[in-house]
């Protein structure tokens, strides 16, 4: 019998007697063993358009009260569109974000909304009151707010 130089008697390579098989749960000689748990997929890029709206819907919603959160809203919903449209078509995740910019923008913009109605509506009212001085007309001027404010 022939030996193979630099083969041991009972691996592969070796010209005489096939090797034995290796164990069970073993892998064969010269394969990977095999892991316990399936290798994890990396994970996917998501929407920078759907994170984008989510975060300048939530800043537009905190920030409505001080005015700007109408302006920046409007941008949120903007971006919540195109984040939608673009995880719909290349089927990246982010969806639940891009629905999320696209609610808290519309709420920040109902906010604004409502917050300036009244504010003109206070205005109005109280500006329809100025013909009379309330230093010097008391009764009047709280008979004039109570009416605009009222209905009365």
């Amino acid at each position: 019998m022939s030996e193979t130089p630099g083969y041991a008697a009972g691996q592969q390579g070796y010209s005489g007697a096939p090797a034995d098989p290796p164990p069970p749960g073993y892998a064969p000689y010269g394969y990977p063993y095999p892991a316990p748990y399936p290798m994890a997929m990396p994970p996917q890029q998501r929407s920078n358009m759907a994170l984008t709206g989510m975060i300048l819907g939530i800043v537009g919603l905190c920030t409505s009260i001080l005015y700007i959160g109408g302006v920046v809203g409007i941008v949120g919903l903007i971006f919540s569109i195109i984040g939608i449209r673009a995880v719909n078509r290349t089927g990246q995740p982010g969806k639940g974000m891009a629905i999320t910019g696209l609610i808290t923008s519309i709420l920040a913009i109902i906010v604004n909304a409502i917050e300036i109605a009244v504010i003109v509506w206070v205005v109005h009212t109280f500006n329809g009151c100025s013909q009379y001085d309330p230093n010097v007309q008391p009764t009047q001027y709280q008979q004039c707010v109570r009416s605009g404010i009222i209905g009365n």
